[in-house]
């Protein structure tokens, strides 16, 4: 029921949001409420088809993800509008994607959300919209032909696509699945597949980046690793070199990468990326009782911040133009919620304490040192505390640098973005403090 609701909805939105975009956001928030409802009363996909099931760490994954699409919604305006709808879309196919336990499903509603993104960057204004968005399109397109490649080749090796059923040792499945990997890492702009992401991030409209590199990337993250969880434990040793390996040149390029951005939007699309360096460490230490923890945990705080961080900007852009770095002097005299919604996300995003960009790096971290991956984890804590010196750097902007011209007027949050910024940093504080949702979830798995 909950795929039906939202899949209605999003076509009953499109009537509403030209001309009264208080009832699309309406009929959004009641179709967003009423998933969670029937994911609570697990009714479903998995009451409905027999290619999907429901568990509970992927409701917790499905409510966070519910949570956060209705956040976005109360942010969004203007020319923004036809994003309500694309948002109730996304969401029924996540949840789809997010419960299912057959691969061959997995595949259509990789693509289906893939299909769905190109839609979502189509909201063009300018020159350089289209330029991020034809980029997004073209890795996508590559993306999903690598893919198809691999799970062709796969298919010759299994009778049954079932998670549990399916066939892992086949001749050519190792061959095959590296292939579908190297698809996927197109999605999760894991380096060398990152160059599109690093442009098409900073170059689409921010509220469109807040979903795609927040929304998608995280619901991704968990249904791979779902997926891909019977191949990585038959094949161990595989997996580690694999993972690591991709782990840390991800990580430690972007880092780098983001150091040298004058360009707000490229240090946070730079800042993302090292984010899915950080979030393969799990899938290397897949072996360990805490991987589908750390997998969980960090998409579940990452697409609280990240989300967070591109809706802030989009305002930002749109109200004072802000796109440089110069631009967010002073920044706390202009837009001072923006400015303390922003700077408590980019905490989280540096992995301070009390945040949940710290205990989802800490239960990573920690599947990797249970897996005796300690080289790797080591790696990532340096390249964590090389991330804070970005992150200060725009807080020192803001606080710390006088505008270069007289503050005129103060530029006040409306109150659709502040009640979608309230909503992420309850979660982003929440998951901070509270693990034991996540640990309660996964820790049988």
């Amino acid at each position: 029921m909950s795929f039906i609701v939202l899949i209605a909805a999003g076509l009953l939105v499109p009537i509403f949001y030209r001309s009264n975009i208080f009832i699309a956001k309406t009929i959004s928030f009641i179709a967003f409420i009423l998933a969670m409802y029937f994911i609570y009363t697990h009714n479903s996909l998995n009451a409905l088809f027999p290619y999907f099931v429901s568990d509970e760490a992927t409701r917790l994954m499905e409510y966070v993800l519910l949570i956060t699409l209705m956040a976005v919604t109360f942010s969004l305006t203007g020319f923004e509008r036809p994003l309500i709808s694309q948002m109730l879309f996304l969401a029924g196919a996540s949840l789809a994607l997010l419960e299912t336990n057959d691969f061959f499903m997995y595949i259509v509603l990789f693509e289906v959300i893939a299909i769905i993104s190109y839609i979502l960057v189509a909201n063009i204004r300018n020159y350089y919209n289209a330029e991020g968005a034809i980029k997004t399109f073209i890795a996508g397109a590559v993306a999903s032909g690598i893919i198809l490649i691999g799970f062709a080749l796969y298919s010759f090796n299994t009778d049954s696509f079932n998670y549990v059923d399916m066939n892992v040792a086949g001749k050519y499945t190792l061959i095959a699945v590296t292939i579908m990997l190297a698809g996927i890492f197109y999605k999760l702009t894991i380096v060398p597949m990152h160059g599109w992401a690093a442009d098409a991030y900073s170059q689409i409209n921010h509220a469109a980046a807040a979903i795609l590199s927040g929304v998608i990337k995280s619901v991704i993250l968990v249904a791979t690793f779902k997926a891909f969880y019977k191949f990585m434990i038959a094949y161990p040793l595989a997996s580690v070199l694999i993972f690591s390996f991709f782990a840390i040149i991800t990580m430690t390029l972007a880092n780098f990468m983001a150091l040298w951005q004058k360009r707000i939007s490229k240090i946070l699309a730079y800042s993302s990326i090292a984010h899915s360096g950080y979030a393969l460490i799990p899938f290397a230490a897949s072996a360990s009782l805490y991987a589908y923890s750390g997998v969980l945990y960090y998409a579940i705080a990452y697409i609280f911040m990240q989300t967070s961080v591109f809706l802030i900007l989009n305002d930002l852009r749109r109200e004072l133009g802000v796109k440089y770095l110069d631009d967010i002097k002073g920044l706390y005299k202009k837009a001072p919620l923006h400015s303390l919604f922003f700077t408590v996300q980019l905490f989280s995003l540096a992995g301070i304490p009390l945040l949940a960009g710290f205990l989802s790096k800490a239960v990573a971290f920690y599947a990797g040192v249970d897996a005796g991956l300690w080289v790797i984890v080591l790696i990532a804590l340096l390249n964590s505390a090389l991330a804070v010196g970005y992150y200060v750097w725009i807080i020192k902007h803001i606080y710390f640098d006088e505008p270069r011209e007289d503050v005129e007027r103060v530029i006040l949050i409306s109150n659709g973005s502040l009640i979608g910024q309230l909503i992420l940093l309850a979660g982003t504080i929440y998951f901070g403090i509270v693990a034991s949702n996540v640990f309660d979830a996964t820790i049988q798995f």
